[in-house]
């Protein structure tokens, strides 16, 4: 818990610094998950037994778990998204849990032992269908915006690896299993048999370590881009109702592979779908659709099939560089993207690639 706060301050502070939504995000974000292991904690501490005028205290704060997360995952990819005051709405359920428990909070211990023994049971299952249900709807619009996300880049980037954000797309995953597992333990305790405290330590656990992760790989690897994803996304959309006919997609069609020969504009690590559509001569939109049609590939494919390609007539010609440094050479920026890259479009790796030609020559 403290070294969760340790890292939500440390995230706010960037946030306010370098003007980051998405770090503000994380922080909120960070902050309830360590406030939701307060009980626990003290619970094994004997707190709740020595003061049981806490009984009812919100430590946690339900119905913000799957918000945080979407509002973090959509800020992430496009840093210029803005927070509207119609999105408030979004905390209405939190509100109205933390007045409901404050409520229930202000009346006596006798009063609280009363409620329990009538309506206790009732309360906790409407709480946990509804958390259940509110959770899971947002972390399913998070995953879903992932998964267009990692497409879209795809389709107007070469090089991704920076930007294509790996570890959330882990950490959707997990924390979605997380809140799978959180579900099971509530629902056994509320509709099957009462849970003990010790009990839910072995879920609270996995929780704690998830929060660890998210906290130091969120502060370590989540820094935006400014790409603006959503906006781009909204117009290619739109754009896209208008194809070409057959005879001009041959066209455009081969006028891309003439340029990709005689230009070698893929051996620029940084090429993206619109600087590669201005050397065309046509927008976004149509080069996009060229090459989904004729190529049947997206445009990171492309660009590194024909660096793959750059890197193999290297190689044929027995250059004395290193296999790195002729990746390099050949537009890939990283040693990961290119391995990955070779693997895809020779079913080799470059080692193993290199070896196999060293043995035919």
């Amino acid at each position: 818990m403290l070294q969760g706060v340790i890292f939500a301050a440390l995230l706010l502070r960037r946030g306010v610094r370098e003007r980051s939504s998405s770090d503000k995000w994380l922080a909120a974000l960070v902050l309830v998950l360590s406030a939701t292991l307060i009980t626990p904690f003290i619970g094994f501490a004997n707190v709740y037994d020595n003061n049981q005028w806490l009984t009812y205290f919100p430590f946690a704060i339900l119905y913000t778990y799957g918000v945080f997360v979407w509002l973090y995952t959509v800020t992430l990819t496009d840093a210029k998204r803005t927070f509207s005051s119609r999105e408030l709405l979004l905390f209405l359920p939190a509100a109205i849990y933390l007045v409901y428990r404050f409520f229930l909070f202000s009346h006596s211990v006798e009063w609280k032992t009363e409620f329990d023994r009538n309506y206790g049971d009732t309360s906790a299952a409407v709480i946990f269908v509804t958390e259940l249900a509110w959770n899971m709807t947002f972390l399913f619009l998070a995953i879903r915006h992932y998964r267009k996300y990692r497409a879209w880049l795809d389709e107007n980037y070469s090089d991704t690896e920076r930007i294509k954000f790996d570890w959330l797309r882990n950490f959707l995953y997990l924390f979605t299993a997380v809140a799978i597992l959180g579900a099971a333990f509530d629902l056994t305790n509320s509709f099957v048999t009462p849970l003990s405290y010790i009990q839910f330590f072995y879920f609270e656990v996995v929780l704690a370590i998830s929060t660890y992760y998210l906290a130091v790989s969120g502060y370590i690897r989540s820094r935006n881009i400014e790409i603006n994803f959503v906006s781009v996304a909204e117009i290619s959309t739109e754009e896209k109702r208008a194809l070409l006919s057959n005879d001009e997609l041959r066209r455009q069609s081969e006028r891309l592979e003439q340029l990709l020969v005689s230009e070698r504009p893929y051996l620029e690590p940084s090429l993206t779908l619109t600087e590669l559509s201005r050397m065309l001569g046509v927008n976004t939109t149509v080069l996009s659709y060229v090459i989904n049609q004729s190529q049947g590939c997206n445009f990171n494919d492309l660009i590194n099939r024909y660096r793959v390609e750059a890197v193999k007539a290297e190689l044929a010609k027995g250059s004395d560089e290193q296999l790195l440094t002729i990746a390099l050479d050949s537009g890939f920026n990283s040693k990961a993207t290119f391995n990955r890259a070779f693997k895809k479009f020779t079913g080799l790796s470059p080692s193993e690639y290199q070896e196999n030609t060293s043995e035919i020559g």
